[in-house]
């Protein structure tokens, strides 16, 4: 039987008494009290900051145990699943991006002066409906007036001088015929007087004529001669002069036409003289005030646009060029209009990209009767564009960017997470391109973490939005 010694108890006389009791079966040992040395005074201290340390000690262990015991997933924790959203690709069939446009007018022109003198009066002002020829306004012009009146009575000179032109041609034509007669009469007498002189000489030989005679008849022949040259000289000159009158009307003539035409060009600037608007249309300005002096081609009087059809003007980025064609289905909204978006197509395109900003100029043709798009308006312009290849698009917050690229989260069968590469295409905004790594049917974690990873279970849950076409820009 073993005795142990237990907790002593100092009394005032310094004793310290130990009692044991143990009972094994009937017997029972007592320990008397024996004596002990006292104990030294820092051993007092000692005693009671053991017993002040325990506790503290033990109320230290308690919330690390705690913290411990959570730190070791239980089964309840590992059955509950990370809960993630997922979304699908949709098909790159087509694709759809918002544009900054411009409302155009139909047609547009600016009413200068095109003579000048001082505006008489006007008759339309801002706001105005107008068909073409109505009268906008009338010009004071005095000295187009005179310059008129002088143009006039100098082309009535000219074409006098073209009929004493005339006249004179046919005086020279009358000459000419009298001068052709005397050429002829003379060439007769010559004709006569050879004959003559070729029987005297025939004569003279035989001495039935004197010689005196024959002379004469020789003289005569050579007279005849010089007069029938005489002649062709007087007829050549007369058809010279002839060709002359014929230059002169000429020149009379084109004379009298530039001066008519002088005269008509001031009687067209005279027309000019009344501003007419020279279609239907609006009048968007005017700057026209009675009394005003008016300089031809510099003062501006009105501004007339054509709204009843518009142009919807827009810059198409390089990137989306090349699937822009004529037919392109757009929907235009005006951000102040709360009416629906204004369906339309591609009416025509540039054909080229402007090397400064590298965009393609295109335009929407629309019909505007009602007035509702009003030119100069600021638009938004969605078009949906064709694609030529057999690409997926996903959500861009279902790409997960890594060091060795981007990676999209699949959800396997198992519910277990599957991290792909991909190889992206064209930003279309809400959604991006993939060419490769996805086959189209895949359940894509939308906004992976950083901490997700292959091999992960989570709780999937599909997302109801439709999937419908690309999301705009």
């Amino acid at each position: 039987m073993s005795v142990a010694a237990y907790d002593s108890v100092r009394d005032d006389s310094g004793l310290f008494r130990a009692i044991q009791r143990q009972h094994l079966g009937r017997r029972t040992l007592i320990i008397r009290h024996q004596h002990r040395p006292a104990p030294r005074p820092w051993r007092k201290w000692l005693l009671w900051l053991v017993a002040a340390a325990v506790p503290l000690a033990a109320a230290l262990f308690q919330p690390w145990k705690s913290l411990s015991s959570e730190a070791v997933p239980t089964t309840e924790a590992i059955e509950r699943l990370r809960p993630v959203k997922i979304d699908r690709p949709t098909p790159a069939d087509t694709a759809s991006v918002v544009l900054p446009a411009t409302i155009r007018p139909w047609q547009t022109t600016t009413l200068h002066a095109r003579v000048s003198g001082y505006l008489k009066a006007w008759h339309h002002d801002l706001g105005a409906q107008v068909k073409t020829g109505h009268l906008l306004a009338e010009i004071d012009t005095p000295e187009l007036d005179q310059e008129l009146a002088e143009s006039k009575a100098l082309a009535r000179e000219a074409a006098a001088a073209a009929v004493q032109a005339k006249a004179e041609r046919t005086e020279a034509e009358a000459d000419l015929k009298v001068a052709d007669g005397n050429l002829a009469r003379m060439q007769a007498d010559m004709d006569l007087v050879k004959s003559q002189l070729a029987r005297r000489e025939k004569l003279v030989t035989n001495g039935n004529v004197s010689r005196e005679e024959y002379d004469t008849f020789r003289k005569q022949t050579d007279a005849r001669t010089a007069d029938v040259a005489a002649a062709q000289a007087d007829v050549a000159r007369r058809r010279a002069n002839l060709a002359t009158r014929a230059a002169i009307i000429d020149v009379r003539e084109a004379t009298a036409n530039s001066r008519q035409s002088n005269v008509a060009r001031l009687e067209e600037l005279q027309t000019f003289k009344r501003i007419v608007a020279p279609f239907d249309g609006v009048v968007m300005r005017r700057t026209a005030e009675v009394g005003m002096l008016v300089t031809a081609g510099q003062d501006s009087l009105f501004v007339i646009e054509d709204t009843s059809r518009v142009r919807v003007q827009v810059n198409v980025p390089q990137t989306y060029s090349m699937q822009t064609r004529p037919g392109v289905a757009v929907a235009i909204n005006v951000p102040e209009a709360t009416s629906p978006d204004v369906q339309g197509t591609v009416t025509r395109i540039a054909e080229s990209v402007d090397a400064v900003n590298r965009t393609m100029l295109a335009e929407i043709e629309l019909e505007n009767s009602s007035h509702r798009l009003q030119p100069g308006s600021y638009v938004q312009v969605a078009l949906t564009m064709p694609q030529d290849d057999s690409a997926w698009t996903v959500p861009t917050n279902t790409v997960l960017m890594r060091v060795d690229g981007p990676h999209v989260a699949v959800v396997g069968e198992q519910n277990q997470v599957e991290l792909k590469a991909v190889r992206l295409g064209r930003d279309l905004g809400a959604r991006v391109v993939v060419l490769e790594g996805i086959s189209g049917g895949e359940r894509l974690v939308v906004n992976p973490g950083d901490d997700l990873m292959s091999g992960v279970r989570v709780q999937a849950n599909e997302a109801h939005e439709p999937a419908g076409q690309i999301a705009q820009r």
